[in-house]
């Protein structure tokens, strides 16, 4: 008689070969299979792609490689608000048909804004992929843009804007890049300057569809039980009246400028202070990308709830962020956070908490970089590798999937599986990374944004004060904003 394998009662044997500590250059068995994925262009330049899946709930998407970037600071927002008004009516539809036919359909629609790309889905079921394409060509290619309708929507831009002060991080992350790109549009907000967008006009708004809705520049992607010939078929039939290509030149072309600096905005009426401490990083085209995709989830997210309360100590949980932000009682939660676009990036970590802290904050964001640069063990990149990993397998839905085939043909111009992700990164280590810190982050000039009741920093008028805390291994020096 054959004895069984026994094991104890909070083993982790059992589950080590696809979730624990694997081989360098292996990937859990889950993430070694890839979908079909298959892509056609059209004569007039649009590219089609297609990933197939069982879900009964597809997405289609129409991804535009223009965004924010292509604004000028007399037409800021008019790529958001192109957006907008894209289902506000058109030659063939009013914009109470549009909502008419999404809501029998059962469908949910969202537009994804953004500083290199603009997106749009449906999500619909199976037996209704070609009322969306025909939805969707219909809105970018016949769109009329009214003005009585740019006029209504003008509010509702306005009434958005004025509760920015409620969305914390992203009014942080949008001030981070005024920062660190206050020379270039990539540096403008994606919604538009509050006040500048009041005087947007219909003319403003065709001009900007005119010189970059064409089919060189848009990718249309179906995810889930979808036929990619028919799929194929559909979108050459809604969409072929745009043009291949345009005669005017891409605007804002060149390559932003990393510029350190110091932004505070003081408002002591605010409960906590909001701190974005971000350093220049690669494109998405840099050797240094996966890299940094790691390094991203080493850090991760922390929340005070999760990370640091009752049982959970924050010195065993083998995150370094962690356990420097659970000494800072009052700090409430940090978010890694990594932009990668086509010719730059920026990465950094935001922090939220009591005004008391505002300084630690600060340090927090420069610290760890730093440290990395000189000291770094494997099992910080080993956790951070199966958190990547997690992500990884969780990526699931189609609306998800869908927008990441978007931008990924946008950039690349090709489909970057789950699997050559986690493939690239399982070949990274702690000595990789450590040296990749250490020519991103050591010495280096990171740029700080602080929002919310900053006295405490608001008052520091030396860059030095905060530069000096990115060179730990030359001076004590460095604890200046920790003490």
């Amino acid at each position: 008689m054959q004895a069984s394998e026994q094991y104890m009662q909070f083993s982790k044997k059992p589950i080590m070969n696809n979730f624990g500590e694997l081989p360098r250059g292996e990937i859990p068995e889950s993430l070694k299979f890839t979908r079909q994925c298959q892509s056609t262009t059209l004569s007039n330049g649009i590219r089609v792609v297609t990933e197939k899946s069982n879900s009964q709930v597809p997405t289609v998407g129409v991804y535009v490689g223009a965004g924010s970037r292509q604004d000028t600071l007399e037409t800021t927002g008019a790529s958001h608000a192109l957006q907008q008004m894209l289902l506000r009516g058109t030659s063939q539809r009013s914009k109470h048909d549009f909502a008419e036919e999404i809501e029998a359909m059962g469908a949910r629609y969202h537009a994804e804004p953004g500083r290199e790309r603009s997106g749009f889905q449906l999500k619909v079921f199976k037996g209704d992929v070609n009322k969306a394409v025909a939805l969707l060509g219909d809105a970018v290619s016949n769109s009329t843009l009214d003005a009585g309708e740019l006029e209504l929507l003008k509010q509702e831009l306005s009434e958005h804007h004025e509760t920015n002060h409620t969305r914390y991080e992203e009014t942080t992350l949008e001030n981070v890049h005024f920062n660190v790109y206050r020379e270039h549009m990539m540096g403008q907000p994606i919604k538009g300057d509050r006040d500048q967008v009041q005087n947007l006009t219909v003319d403003a708004l065709r001009n900007y569809h005119a010189a970059n809705y064409y089919g060189d520049n848009i990718v249309i992607v179906g995810t889930g039980d979808i036929n990619h010939e028919a799929f194929v078929d559909q979108v050459n039939q809604h969409f072929h009246t745009l043009s291949k290509s345009v005669e005017a030149k891409a605007t804002n072309s060149e390559k932003p400028i990393y510029i350190p600096a110091l932004l505070f905005i003081r408002d002591d009426e605010m409960v906590n202070s909001n701190v974005g401490v971000f350093y220049d990083a690669p494109s998405i085209k840099d050797a240094d990308y996966y890299g940094f995709l790691l390094l991203q989830n080493m850090f991760g997210n922390y929340r005070i709830d999760q990370h640091a309360e009752h049982l959970n100590d924050v010195k065993k949980q083998y995150n370094s962020m962690h356990a420097l932000l659970g000494d800072l009682v009052d700090v409430t939660h940090a978010n890694a956070h990594y932009n990668a676009y086509s010719d730059c990036g920026i990465f950094g970590n935001y922090f939220y908490g009591n005004e008391v802290f505002t300084r630690q904050m600060n340090y927090c964001g420069v610290c760890l970089p730093t440290i990395y640069s000189h000291y770094l063990n494997d099992v910080e990149v080993i956790r951070g590798r199966n958190a990547l990993y997690n992500k990884l397998m969780l990526a699931e839905s189609t609306d998800e999937v869908n927008q990441e085939i978007g931008a990924q043909f946008l950039l690349l111009n090709r489909r970057i599986h789950r699997s050559e992700i986690a493939a690239r990164v399982a070949h990274i280590d702690n000595y990789h990374m450590k040296h990749m810190c250490n020519e991103w982050f050591y010495d280096a000039e990171p740029s700080f944004t602080n929002w919310g009741p900053i006295e405490q920093v608001s008052q520091v008028g030396s860059y030095k004060y905060f530069k000096v805390n990115t060179m730990s291994t030359v001076s004590n020096a460095h604890h200046s904003l920790f003490t």
